[in-house]
């Protein structure tokens, strides 16, 4: 609420016509149609733990940590700052109506703070603000701004910026060097990246980039792996390979050793037997989560050792 309300020099208030917003906007209006449709029946159903998770999940996963971000360099940009300082001021509005049930102290501290910068605000049409939160009708969106293709499309580009950040994590690369990351997909695939490129650079601190059904996985590098791509980073320059596999072969002698320690436990029939069940199935997820740990580390050294 803090940066949003830094950034409203120069509001003006509009109704929101969904046809002529960037893809970004229709996106996250999307996803707020569906979160307001999901806390909804979830209130009605008196499932308040949810209706806090839905809230938290979209205001926390999606508005903060990938709108927010997408829609900075529009604030700085004369032509779109009018239209994104809308939608961010109402997406803002509805979040405080639908959080005030489950947290009505915080809700109507923002709206007092709304009220002083954007008195006249809403989705799809502004109107003044109601004096207080309490007072203020629940929100209701338009069925039709629900779009699954276009929910769709940035689903998969979210998955391929994580698959980057993992790769980043998975060899600790600075975080803020850049990679040169090479996505072999489809042709309809290749052109929505394409159409996506400012945020996927943006979110994957990305060099160089190619995208297309003719890329092939370049030496030395690290892959991602998603249903509708494969993603792979250069690792050339970026770690010392020598260094990094002696480090993933003594983790995985370490990891072997607990494996075979979990697994002896469990071939144990006494263990098992007497054992109270929760302790054995904390054992039986061990094996299960070290099997995944081996499983990365092996195909983190053949990432390595390819040429």
């Amino acid at each position: 609420t803090r940066f949003l309300l830094m950034n409203l020099e120069g509001y003006t208030p509009e109704a929101i016509r969904i046809g002529e917003l960037p893809l970004e906007d229709q996106w996250i209006l999307s996803r707020l149609a569906k979160t307001v449709s999901n806390v909804t029946q979830h209130l009605e159903g008196y499932r308040f733990s949810e209706v806090s998770r839905a809230i938290y999940d979209f205001t926390w996963s999606e508005f903060c940590d990938w709108y927010v971000e997408m829609s900075k360099n529009r604030l700085n940009d004369e032509q779109s700052r009018a239209t994104v300082q809308r939608v961010l001021v109402g997406i803002l509005d509805v979040i405080v109506r639908l959080v005030h049930p489950v947290m009505p102290f915080l809700a109507e501290s923002l709206w007092q703070a709304m009220n002083e910068t954007a008195f006249e605000r809403g989705l799809p049409e502004p109107h003044p603000a109601m004096e207080s939160v309490t007072i203020a009708s629940w929100p209701e969106l338009p069925a039709a701004w629900r779009d699954e293709k276009i929910e769709a499309r940035i689903a998969r580009m979210q998955s391929l910026v994580r698959g980057l950040r993992e790769i980043r994590a998975r060899y600790t690369l600075d975080r803020k060097a850049e990679i040169d990351v090479f996505v072999k997909c489809e042709q309809k695939h290749a052109d929505d990246f394409a159409a996506l490129e400012p945020f996927i650079r943006m979110f994957g601190r990305i060099n160089k980039w190619e995208c297309g059904p003719e890329v092939t996985k370049p030496p030395q590098s690290a892959s991602a792996v998603d249903v509708d791509f494969e993603a792979y980073v250069s690792l050339e320059g970026l770690i010392d390979v020598d260094k990094e596999t002696a480090r993933l072969k003594q983790q995985r002698e370490e990891k072997q050793k607990h494996l075979r320690s979990a697994e002896a436990k469990l071939s144990n029939e006494n263990f098992v037997k007497n054992a109270p069940a929760a302790i054995v199935e904390e054992q039986r997820d061990r094996v299960r989560d070290l099997e995944k740990q081996l499983e990365s580390i092996e195909q983190n050294l053949r990432d390595l050792q390819s040429s």
